[in-house]
């Protein structure tokens, strides 16, 4: 159990972990092993706990929010899982620019969210003065036409996460920053599968994520 789950101001709070990312740096993050250990044995204790093999009490609950919605979205994936893609798709990263939300600088310019660099402009869809420009949305929407010949044959293709936040370079939607992010995404979702397999095989009902 961690400090957070202790605190009464925040004990009953939803938490999320996030930790850095090199989205716009050439510098690579570099986390202890320490932290690596320290997560992984969380990880662990909310194996056992989803088991019923030790109480949910004792798993930190950013740790334990962070694997239900993995296991939800997993969950999900399964039951729309798709034998053949359409010949008319797109993978599933991108949301909608400024439908859920959007994030305003203190200059006044608008972006579809917080991940990507207040300093891009192919990411700017408008300000406050003159609204969102509905041409900006769409080519933020269409990421997928700079790396159609390497999608379509993905075998994560369905599973994708990556969003103009993985794609821009500050100035244009680049490929080369897309594929930089491509084998973190189908990484961390196998990690994802294997987990959710793991659980299933030990006899885990996923009822609480239906």
């Amino acid at each position: 159990m961690n400090l957070a789950d202790k605190d009464r101001l925040i004990s009953k709070n939803l938490s999320r972990i996030s930790v850095l990312n090199d989205n716009y740096t050439d510098k690579q993050c570099e986390f202890s092993g320490e932290f690596v250990e320290e997560q992984e044995y969380e990880y662990f204790k909310c194996f056992l706990s989803k088991l019923k093999r030790i109480n949910e009490k004792f798993v930190a609950r950013a740790v334990k929010e962070e694997f239900d919605n993995e296991m939800r979205e997993i969950k999900q994936h399964e039951e729309k899982m798709q034998e053949e893609i359409s010949k008319v798709n797109h993978h599933s990263g991108p949301c909608i620019p400024g439908a859920k939300k959007i994030f305003v600088t203190a200059e006044g310019n608008i972006y579809p969210c917080e991940r990507v660099s207040e300093i891009s402009e192919v990411s700017k869809i408008g300000d406050i003065k003159k609204g969102i420009d509905k041409n900006k949305v769409l080519n933020l929407l269409n990421i997928e036409r700079y790396s159609q010949d390497r999608c379509k044959d993905c075998w994560a293709y369905q599973h994708c996460t990556i969003c103009i936040a993985c794609a821009d370079d500050t100035k244009n939607i680049s490929n080369k920053e897309i594929e930089k992010h491509c084998w973190k995404v189908r990484g961390g979702f196998e990690e994802a599968m294997k987990n959710y397999c793991t659980l299933k095989e030990l006899g885990y009902k996923f009822e609480e994520y239906e």
